[in-house]
């Protein structure tokens, strides 16, 4: 029944904005954190300019590896005298996991509602709430700024609640929450489980991190990807995504998808017996860090195969009243939102 359907898709039920840099004057509540371009010469150091792709060595004088590149690059560094960074995002969370978008087979959509329906009535959304909102005031949005002297997240929701989390630059994946904390994650994880189960329901939440910096401390925004081709004359090889002021001052940020790419990092199921780190909802478990797939098909813990099984997985819950990690796994890909159709390679059949 599940192989059916040619047609399924599910639109993202978190929304995340620009994570915007800035600082603060005694005259002026945002003073965008610019970027700025670098010039400098590099040297020769890549595999490629001393060998062949056999191993060999190239057949050139030594000297020729010491001769510079010239590199122009974009950069950041907070300006002197600051010694804080704020970094700013919005958030939306509708519940959209609790049917598809499109579906062109009625058994498939009535399966995956039934999917939904179980998982909900189970309280299943409050795990998957409880570690969006974990990452979230844990601050792993801010990725490599996250070492720092010390951070503070604070978040608003549109239910007109507040939550405050202080010295988030020690918290892990694996570290306890206890006393204000724990209220916080718990508060918050409330709201967006409400958020994430209930279609009436929706919530907006406003995210912002206190940076504690060093002087001059390099920051670190999302790097756009530059073709080569793309490049104009006088144009930096490595660019930052940037948000632009109505004065037209631009500053530096993280992109939408970078952000919500760390709210997600919840997947810790890809081991029967628990991994110790989690890794970026997606369909195949792609690990960027080892660069490889750690729920390929061959395992049957892919998401596709897993969506083949979510009769088996329904049936499981009712009987069992209990959330298995296979059903977690599947309704955050379903969460995460995307198109699911089956197409058919170039030279298949």
């Amino acid at each position: 029944m599940m192989n059916s359907f040619r047609h399924l898709s599910y639109e993202r039920s978190l929304n995340p904005g620009k994570a915007v840099f800035y600082y603060r004057t005694d005259s002026s509540e945002f003073e965008p954190l610019q970027a700025e371009v670098t010039r400098f010469r590099g040297l020769k150091a890549t595999f490629s300019d001393g060998y062949m792709a056999s191993g060999t060595a190239r057949a050139k004088e030594t000297s020729d590896l010491g001769f510079s590149n010239p590199i122009m690059l974009e950069t950041c560094y907070v300006p002197p005298l600051v010694d804080t960074v704020y970094c700013r995002f919005s958030l939306r969370i509708i519940a959209n996991s609790l049917e598809p978008n499109i579906c062109d087979n009625r058994e498939a959509r009535k399966a995956l509602r039934e999917l939904s329906d179980a998982y909900r009535s189970l309280g299943g959304y409050h795990e998957l709430a409880t570690r969006y909102a974990k990452n979230i005031l844990s601050a792993e949005w801010l990725w490599r700024n996250k070492v720092a002297r010390g951070i503070v997240v604070e978040v608003f929701t549109s239910n007109l609640k507040n939550y405050c989390v202080k010295d988030v630059q020690y918290k892990e994946w694996g570290s306890s929450w206890e006393g204000d904390d724990l209220k916080s994650l718990e508060g918050l994880a409330a709201e967006f489980e409400e958020a994430l189960s209930c279609p009436q329901k929706f919530l907006f939440a406003d995210v912002t991190a206190k940076i504690k910096t060093e002087f001059c401390q390099e920051i670190f925004p999302s790097q756009l990807f530059v073709e080569k081709d793309d490049r104009g004359n006088g144009s930096a090889a490595r660019q930052f995504m940037k948000s632009t002021m109505s004065d037209g001052r631009q500053a530096v940020s993280f992109g939408a998808y970078k952000v919500g790419a760390a709210i997600q990092k919840i997947d810790d199921w890809w081991l029967d017996e628990g991994a110790e780190y989690p890794l970026r909802v997606s369909e195949y478990g792609a690990d960027r860090s080892r660069v490889l797939a750690m729920r390929e098909p061959v395992t049957k813990k892919d998401f596709y195969s897993l969506l083949n099984e979510i009769i088996r997985l329904t049936e499981e819950m009712s009987k069992t009243r209990q959330v298995s990690s296979n059903a977690h796994y599947v309704m955050s890909v379903l969460v995460k939102g995307g198109m699911f159709q089956k197409g058919i390679k170039k030279g298949e059949k």
